[in-house]
């Protein structure tokens, strides 16, 4: 795999933001259409080289003209293709309802200010995933003390927002949109009380 061409190294490449990303690509299903939001330099869709005969469809989208341009070199340093690239705006995603089996949102909502907004990004996710389809999106565990610790002295140095969340408050966003929780996975460590961050698959209910 040819990395040389990511930019910020040390947040692109952390140990748990590429724990997140090969978790969640290993839960992706053959043949599933698949949306990264948020999808930065596109290094989630680097997996997709290890199936290549597998016909899918894949789609990021960023707001970062940036980084979509990274992810294109980066596509081309491994030979990734047929990935489409979409300049957008993750509250307002370009797609009509019930689009895509697959809704990725991964190392994303700790940059998120407040669980509002965390909210107003989930409730976008939902409306666009199919009523059998399965969302993916992963937040920084707020129960770890360093996890805790570590982000706010970040936020007292830098002016941007790192935030770690509580479990229960992301599955409290889902089952107010007639969502539950379907998997919790715990990153970095077994335990779910110093677990580093939790991968989180959600899907609608089903109406009895």
């Amino acid at each position: 795999m040819n990395i040389s061409g990511v930019s910020h190294k040390k947040a692109f490449l952390g140990n748990i933001t590429t724990a997140v990303r090969n978790k969640a690509w290993k839960l992706c299903g053959d043949y599933e259409s698949i949306l990264d939001v948020c999808c930065g330099n596109g290094l989630f869709f680097l997996h997709s080289k290890e199936k290549s005969s597998v016909k899918r469809q894949l789609v990021g989208i960023d707001k970062s003209a940036e980084l979509l341009q990274e992810a294109k070199k980066i596509f081309q340093d491994n030979s990734i293709k047929g990935v489409s690239l979409i300049y957008g705006n993750a509250f307002q995603l370009p797609f009509k309802s019930e689009t895509f089996d697959r809704v990725i949102c991964v190392n994303t909502l700790l940059n998120m200010a407040s669980l509002d907004i965390i909210e107003a990004l989930l409730a976008e996710l939902m409306r666009i995933c199919k009523p059998n389809g399965k969302i993916l999106v992963e937040v920084r565990n707020r129960s770890n003390p360093y996890i805790r610790l570590k982000y706010w002295a970040y936020s007292r140095k830098h002016n941007f927002p790192v935030r770690a969340y509580r479990i229960e408050d992301i599955s409290d966003i889902f089952e107010r949109h007639k969502f539950h929780c379907t998997k919790i996975l715990p990153i970095g460590c077994p335990v779910e009380f110093i677990a580093k961050a939790f991968l989180i698959e959600a899907g609608r209910k089903q109406q009895s």
